[in-house]
């Protein structure tokens, strides 16, 4: 009860914010995004935390966990926002030899309230500029990342455990099916659709207006941007269960 009042709390301190954040954009829009992903910490379920709690105690030690993490933390959250300007065409060849950083911190005016979903997921942010190539760290990314890097660090240990502990050719092409919910859970939120559509869009100019166009939409964005990270962290987690079953029936 406690947990449902105290979220309830930081969704009302959100609007509230998010409502008066004229008066100063920068302090109540970093206040309103805050409570509103506190708000959304609190109402994942106690036993989704147990369990990765669990999880990360358990392999804590393990090498395996810390650099999968990192190295995905990096991808997601930094790495992935220069991925879409590498695309363009002659971006490769117009990298400059000497390379300048830039960086700061970025925020947007409060659109209309049916918008405020949009509003605490990408603001504020913090911009970079490496050579011509721009990246950002937003909230809504970040805290995807974070989930997404726990979960898919846990399933890679989990996969060498079950691996090692797989004495016949038979046992080991168990492992394929975990395998591959690791493969299709992480390359949800890759956005290989959208790569792919507008590789094909600079590349045919026919239907270049009619691609751009789907690319452009709401709903498109929408889909791609939230639904698919959010479709991987439940693949991944459900992944994580399955691994879990099966390292207990070859333990026995």
């Amino acid at each position: 009860m406690k947990r449902v009042i105290l979220s309830l709390i930081f969704l009302i301190l959100s609007l509230i914010s998010y409502f008066i954040s004229k008066s100063n954009l920068l302090l109540w829009s970093t206040i309103s995004t805050l409570s509103f992903w506190l708000f959304v910490i609190l109402i994942i379920p106690k036993s989704f935390y147990k369990f990765i709690g669990n999880k990360l105690i358990k392999y804590k030690k393990y090498k395996s966990l810390w650099i999968t993490l990192i190295l995905y933390m990096a991808y997601h959250v930094i790495l992935y926002s220069f991925f879409f300007y590498l695309l363009l065409p002659g971006s490769i060849r117009g990298i400059p030899l000497i390379f300048t950083i830039n960086a700061g911190i970025g925020y947007s005016i409060p659109p209309p309230l049916p918008y405020f979903l949009e509003w605490v997921s990408n603001s504020p942010a913090i911009w970079f500029f490496i050579g011509p190539y721009e990246g950002d760290v937003i909230p809504f990314s970040t805290f995807m990342g974070i989930i997404l890097a726990i979960l898919i660090a846990l399933n890679v240990v989990e996969i060498k455990d079950l691996w090692r502990l797989s004495r016949t050719r038979i046992n080991k092409s168990i492992v394929l099916v975990p395998s591959l919910g690791l493969v299709s859970g992480s390359s949800c939120c890759v956005f290989l659709p959208s790569i792919v559509m507008y590789s094909i869009a600079l590349s045919i100019t026919s239907i270049t207006a009619t691609i751009l166009s789907i690319l452009s939409s709401f709903i498109y964005f929408v889909l791609v941007y939230y639904s698919l990270p959010i479709v991987s962290a439940l693949v991944l987690f459900h992944n994580l269960t399955l691994l879990d079953k099966l390292l207990i029936r070859f333990k026995l």
